[in-house]
């Protein structure tokens, strides 16, 4: 992903953040309409309802204020088809779905907790090196 001045900026204030960040923000690339067309046609054939316009307007409207990637679309849509067994969903749901990656201080915070190297994975992003938890959820950065 390529960033731009003002993209950059952001970039470096969430990968500042001393709580993780979610990273399927900074894979992909910036959504458009046919994403959602896409994302909005799996949805209705998996669960068999054809929504309230309203409702998948809203919920398109708050995907692109948080400026979501394709890639992170593609990926909740992916697990909320996984996840989601009934068709009565809310907004909040598309919400849940993240790979919370953390700075140094995360890492030595599990370490002291018991947790070893063989149960956390780094990712180095602009130099830095970021972690979270193994488990199947891989991301396209240089792993460490």
């Amino acid at each position: 992903m390529k960033a731009g001045k003002n993209e950059s900026k952001n970039l470096n204030s969430l990968l500042e953040n001393p709580n993780g960040f979610n990273a399927l923000g900074l894979i992909g690339e910036k959504i458009n309409s046919q994403d959602f067309i896409k994302a909005e046609e799996l949805i209705k054939m998996n669960y068999g309802v054809d929504y309230p316009k309203e409702k998948l307007t809203v919920l398109w409207t708050m995907i692109k204020e948080e400026n979501w990637t394709n890639e992170r679309l593609e990926k909740t849509v992916k697990w909320f088809l996984k996840t989601k067994k009934f068709p009565n969903w809310t907004i909040a749901d598309w919400f849940e779905y993240e790979i919370k990656l953390y700075p140094y201080g995360w890492y030595k915070e599990q370490i002291r907790k018991g947790y070893t190297d063989n149960d956390l994975e780094g990712y180095k992003i602009n130099g830095k090196i970021f972690w979270k938890f193994k488990n199947n959820d891989e991301l396209p950065f240089e792993k460490i």
